[in-house]
């Protein structure tokens, strides 16, 4: 083997005996590590504003106002947003605690019935006590809602960092030019520019085109709810529109629960059985047909790639990991396609 090889093969021996070393960090400093890949997407999003203004001649102090005055109008509003359903939840949802425990117990009897035809001892199925499990947990919803909006100190607390970490980030920025120019050729300054470039450009398209297909989403099944006369619409826009950012499983969660609240509040009816295709439908017209048109395949994963990332991502951080999984499994995909083009990990995530 010579020296070349031999150097590639260590090479990846150390970057496999630190991958789990660098997992630990990540997930025991999430606290810091989430507002800062937040205030990078965020940055790279607002890119090309800034780029526009600075064309202009605008000082960067302007800049940062302006970026953090959108910022700031985004985030209240979505607090707004999110402040009305919560209160629409717990003021709404005991109602249906009944009606829940109905559902649950006529499943149950479903179930029992099958068991003594089948002769299967009733004794063998732990269904006895669903009901009140489940309707205690049910119950319990507006108690945890609330517990989760007291929670206002983290929340604002990681966004004063992510509007900390943007700020240094774009104040950096011009910097970094030069800074690339002290210590690189011509040649890999231009060889990382063009990275970062492409890094950019993909997390903007996937961010920009998953929002407004997201959106859209949202948009048609609250105009369909609104159209059945299902309750929770605002609760169920924000859903659909959040939900949708998870790759595979969260526009099933995102269909189910309007589809629930409509059979808690007509039962298994034709109606119901109607608004479930709606919303389906719906679902797949703008995320399986009009999103991979729009999209293209510049992220270049592989489907098992997106649900291995998903669930490394969710494991790692969480719920914040599932949403931002995607563009960030991409953006490591082009480094490490930077540092070595012909590398095994890189071969195996790409999709060509």
């Amino acid at each position: 083997m010579d020296n070349s090889n031999e150097l590639r093969w260590i090479r990846i021996l150390l970057i496999i005996i630190a991958l789990p070393a660098l997992a630990i960090i990540l997930k025991s400093l999430k606290a810091i590590f989430i507002p800062l890949i937040i205030a990078v997407f965020l940055a790279f999003l607002f890119s090309p504003l800034t780029g526009f203004l600075k064309k202009r001649r605008m000082p960067i102090s302007l800049i940062l106002l302006i970026t953090l005055v959108i910022i700031g109008i985004f985030f209240t509003l979505t607090f707004m947003l999110v402040y009305a359903a919560s209160s629409s939840i717990v003021n709404g949802l005991p109602k249906y605690q009944g009606r829940f425990s109905e559902m649950i117990a006529g499943g149950v009897h479903y179930f029992h019935g099958l068991a003594e035809r089948w002769n299967i001892s009733s004794e063998q199925l732990s269904l006895m006590n669903l009901p009140q499990l489940l309707s205690t947990g049910f119950s319990s919803v507006p108690k945890a809602i609330s517990h989760t909006m007291n929670t206002l100190v983290d929340i604002v607390w990681n966004l004063f960092l992510i509007v900390i970490f943007m700020i240094f980030i774009l104040l950096e920025t011009d910097k970094l030019s030069l800074r690339l120019k002290k210590v690189m050729s011509h040649s890999s300054k231009l060889q990382t520019w063009d990275t970062l470039h492409n890094i950019e450009q993909q997390i903007q398209k996937y961010l920009t085109v998953k929002a407004l297909i997201s959106l859209a989403t949202a948009l048609v099944g609250m105009g369909l709810m609104l159209a059945y006369g299902v309750d929770f619409v605002l609760v169920c826009g924000i859903l659909l529109f959040v939900l949708n950012f998870i790759p595979n499983i969260g526009s099933i969660i995102a269909s189910a629960i309007p589809i629930l609240i409509c059979a808690l509040q007509s039962g298994l009816d034709l109606r119901t059985l109607m608004f479930s295709l709606l919303i389906i439908a719906t679902q797949m017209f703008f995320g399986n047909i009009l999103e991979p048109r729009w999209q293209g395949n510049r992220l270049n994963l592989t489907p098992i790639m997106v649900l291995i990332s998903l669930i490394f991502w969710g494991w790692l951080w969480g719920i914040v990991g599932m949403l931002i999984c995607v563009p960030l499994t991409s953006a490591i995909n082009i480094l490490l396609k930077q540092l070595d083009p012909d590398n095994i990990v890189s071969a195996l995530i790409s999709s060509e």
